[in-house]
């Protein structure tokens, strides 16, 4: 039955023409970005195309985010949602489906992303890079943006609006978070701003340590999940 829920929900992902803008919008985004940022880090030629691959997939967590509420964001617009609940009655596996649905397509894009980011970093400055070494350089921002998925998603549930989720996320990753850092040490347990450091060669003091930094925005992640869920199932739906 999730297999069939799971179906659907890939149908009604396809068939929104916003999803499939944003969608486009990363794949392009996120490889110009990588090829065309200045490091931040400066050093040698191969540190200096690290930094601007990783700056590149920082920035394009915003995409994530926007492409996350959109999606979720939808079942809150001309009463979509009742609907999907006349079909999917069991409000566990709807939700179980839709992140599945939306954690794939992040999969396939953070994928595409890093094979087109290569590729074009390889014919601008040829051998620059190799798959395996993007590949384990990359592996906490996948980790880092599969969970701003998550924790994107959670918001749109608990407020039933795509705009606030957008706005507190996006914000967060465009520069919010290190303007709240100025005021206290202890904001860099916020979410994006606790995996800081797997998008920097030179890792920062004031940031937690990647793994650290991974396992916090795992929580904030399961926390908010699970406080959607329950309000959720709770909820009346007009």
């Amino acid at each position: 039955m999730l297999f069939q829920y799971y179906k659907c929900e890939q149908k009604k992902f396809l068939y929104h023409k916003w999803n499939l803008v944003v969608l486009v919008g990363i794949l392009v985004f996120v490889p110009v970005m990588a090829m065309t940022l200045d490091s931040f880090t400066g050093g040698t030629e191969d540190m200096i195309n690290k930094s601007k691959l990783i700056q590149g997939f920082y920035l394009g967590q915003a995409g994530y985010a926007v492409l996350t509420a959109l999606y979720f964001g939808n079942e809150y617009q001309r009463s979509a949602l009742r609907t999907s609940l006349l079909s999917t009655p069991k409000r566990e596996l709807f939700l179980i489906s839709k992140l599945l649905c939306i954690l794939t397509w992040s999969v396939i894009l953070l994928l595409a992303n890093t094979v087109c980011s290569i590729a074009i970093m390889n014919i601008s400055s040829p051998g620059c890079l190799n798959a395996g070494e993007a590949l384990k350089l990359l592996l906490p921002d996948y980790l880092s943006t599969l969970e701003i998925v998550v924790i994107t998603s959670g918001i749109v549930l608990l407020t039933r609006s795509m705009i606030v989720s957008m706005a507190i996320m996006v914000s967060l990753v465009l520069g919010l978070g290190n303007i709240l850092l100025q005021y206290s040490a202890e904001m860099k347990y916020l979410p994006v701003l606790s995996t800081m450091n797997g998008f920097f060669i030179v890792k920062m003091p004031h940031y937690l340590e990647i793994g650290a930094g991974v396992a916090v925005q795992a929580l904030w992640g399961i926390l908010i999940s699970l406080i959607a869920f329950l309000v959720f199932r709770k909820r009346y739906v007009r």
